[in-house]
């Protein structure tokens, strides 16, 4: 989505705008408020792919940031739209997966290994 909203800034659309620097530096913002948390995630997915303790946590933190962001603005502008819905329950989704005891279990016991082996 942050490369899309990248792509955007430089689109003769957007440049034919009646205010195209304002537009595009909306577009900009836009891009680094998603492109952060993504950045994050996808090195959470790494630790969590490689099976260590830091990737469960780093993906557990920015799911719950992300959900109450998402859940935040949907209380304080009042505004329950479908898509906000579905990316709040997606952010959900994947909090109760990395709760559940297999998973929660796996990587614990993967850090107290890990700390064992190190002392």
């Amino acid at each position: 989505m942050s490369i899309y909203l990248l792509a955007l800034t430089r689109s003769p659309k957007t440049l034919a705008d009646p205010d195209p620097a304002d537009t595009v530096h909306g577009l900009l913002i836009g891009a680094a408020v998603l492109g952060v948390p993504a950045l994050i995630t996808l090195i959470g997915v790494f630790g969590l792919w490689k099976r260590r303790f830091w990737g469960w946590v780093l993906s557990l933190a920015t799911d719950v940031g992300t959900l109450a962001v998402l859940v935040y603005s949907m209380i304080d502008e009042r505004d329950w739209e479908g898509d906000e819905i579905a990316l709040a329950a997606g952010c959900g989704l994947a909090i109760v997966l990395l709760l559940l005891p297999a998973v929660r279990k796996f990587y614990w016991s993967a850090a107290v290994t890990t700390t064992r082996l190190s002392s």
